[in-house]
């Protein structure tokens, strides 16, 4: 026997799809183990590794009124903040299994949104490119200023790399959108998108 569901049931024009492969999801709402960024989307950290981050600092913050030797200061920072955050991960993906929850659902879905707002691409999607570039700069400055002032040393060297390292990210990432998003005006396809779809 044939049934029709009423129009409360159905879907609306604004529904997210729900097909076998694509799952619904909201780039805005907030998921479990999950940060919010500040413009009120599900950002791609997970709280076990802002966990980690900030037991790392911590970490250093501690062996510095500690007056702990530089070498040992950062190797213990890496340490606890990576158990730390190992942790936190296992528990996280721990809980979601006992849930019936996929533990990669919510970074598919993430990733899933960010490439259907950028036209199928999942690098060089900086909302603000110049700031992103600015940033790079500063972090460089930074790495080569701390380099300076403090010598030549094994905790330094790391920091500066550290630091260098986040520096060319942000410029790369920051560099490509504009040239994409200059592409984009100027009609030329996006090779990327074309193989998303």
């Amino acid at each position: 026997m044939c049934t029709f569901g009423t129009v409360s049931d159905r879907p609306g024009r604004d529904a997210p799809p729900q097909d076998g492969e694509h799952e619904p999801h909201d780039p805005y709402a907030k998921r479990p183990g999950y940060v919010t960024a500040v413009d009120g989307r599900t950002d791609t950290w997970t709280t076990a590794a802002v966990a980690g981050v900030v037991t790392g600092f911590a970490v250093l913050f501690v062996a510095g009124l500690l007056q702990a030797p530089t070498p040992i200061t950062y190797a213990a920072a890496i340490v606890i903040g990576g158990t730390v955050a190992f942790i936190a991960r296992a528990r996280r993906r721990a809980a979601d299994r006992r849930a019936g929850r996929s533990p990669d659902a919510v970074a598919r879905a993430r990733s899933r949104s960010v490439a259907d707002a950028n036209g199928g691409r999942r690098f060089f999607v900086a909302q603000n490119p110049v700031v992103v570039i600015v940033m790079g700069g500063i972090f460089l400055a930074v790495a080569v200023v701390q380099l300076v002032a403090r010598g030549f040393s094994v905790g330094s060297v790391a920091v500066a790399v550290l630091l260098a390292a986040s520096a060319v990210y942000f410029v790369v990432q920051g560099i490509g959108t504009l040239v994409v998003r200059r592409r984009e005006r100027s009609g030329v396809p996006d090779a990327g998108a074309h193989r998303e779809q």
